[in-house]
């Protein structure tokens, strides 16, 4: 179930001997990506460095060490390139739909709360079974745009008359062609995209 506000979330536990170590956030996603539920949960996860790590507060993962155990959610992604194909993936921090920070419509899903390194929705959690959605208006200007980067290093950036942050089960997108980048791999040209919380999808080990 996901974790409750004000709950402990995580177990410390002696790290597993035969885990799988998965170094990125994007190697998270494409795990869930490729294996089936039966796999995933039979498989040991370590994981070494990303979104999650900052959550948490740690340095890189150490196999051999005592470890802590928590249970995380994840981003099932459905998108329709340019050419009309549809495509299943698994995003594991965050996506986003657009261009560069500092031009056009901006879309960031979130499960981590984190993109590029920065704290964009304060008040996500990855595993409380919500995503969490972040959307800058095209009118945003530039030296606007500046300044809020700047302070999403605290999460401080909100609120703010442009930028306008949610949190739901679903996410949907459709529109001219845009660049969609998952877990900071660009991945294809998209017109469609659609989000949706996958709860409770991954047991990791982190240290």
């Amino acid at each position: 179930m996901p974790i409750t506000p004000g709950s402990a979330w995580g177990v410390r536990c002696d790290a597993p001997t035969d885990s799988l170590l998965l170094r990125t956030d994007r190697e998270v996603g494409v795990f869930l990506r490729d294996h089936n539920a039966k796999e995933i949960q039979s498989q040991p996860i370590s994981y070494e460095s990303g979104d999650l790590i900052k959550v948490l507060g740690l340095d890189s993962a150490h196999r051999g060490q005592q470890c802590l155990k928590v249970i995380v959610d994840a981003i099932a992604v459905e998108y329709e390139d340019t050419h009309g194909k549809k495509h299943h993936d698994v995003c594991f921090g965050s996506l986003h739909i657009g261009k560069r920070y500092l031009q056009g419509a901006l879309s960031i899903v979130s499960n981590s709360g984190c993109w590029r390194g920065r704290e964009v929705a304060p008040r996500a959690h990855p595993n409380d079974g919500k995503l969490d959605i972040v959307e800058i208006s095209a009118a945003m200007r530039w030296s606007q745009r500046r300044l809020a980067w700047k302070k999403t290093v605290a999460g401080a950036h909100l609120p703010h008359p442009l930028i306008q942050y949610s949190q739901g089960d679903f996410f949907q997108w459709k529109g001219a062609s845009k660049r969609l980048v998952i877990d900071g791999e660009f991945v294809a040209h998209v017109q469609k995209v659609s989000c949706r919380v996958q709860s409770d999808c991954l047991a990791l080990f982190v240290s």
